[in-house]
């Protein structure tokens, strides 16, 4: 390949890599930000529930950091998750 096509090809694979950079940032804000409303913990339940369904270790990292400098196992996540949820329907806040 040269020429005209290789320049095309050059700048659909600089395209390919931008567009999967910004898809990797946009997970990882949605993995390191911590839900403070009902609607947050259920897009949080609806994205990470069928990380475990199958029969396979999911691929999710050792620690989760916050961007408070916290840190989390994805299960202690899950169960901040699951405790906000219960004080939210408690309390209503």
């Amino acid at each position: 390949m040269e020429g005209e096509k290789l320049e095309k090809y050059n700048r659909l694979v600089d395209e390919t890599d931008e567009a999967y950079h910004r898809m990797e940032d946009a997970s990882a804000d949605l993995v390191n930000t911590k839900p403070m409303t009902l609607a947050g913990i259920l897009a949080l339940c609806r994205y990470i529930g069928p990380l475990f369904e199958g029969d396979d270790s999911p691929d999710l990292p050792e620690y989760i950091s916050y961007d408070d400098d916290t840190q989390a196992t994805p299960a202690e996540a899950l169960c901040h998750v699951r405790f906000t949820f219960r004080q939210l329907v408690i309390t209503g806040r």
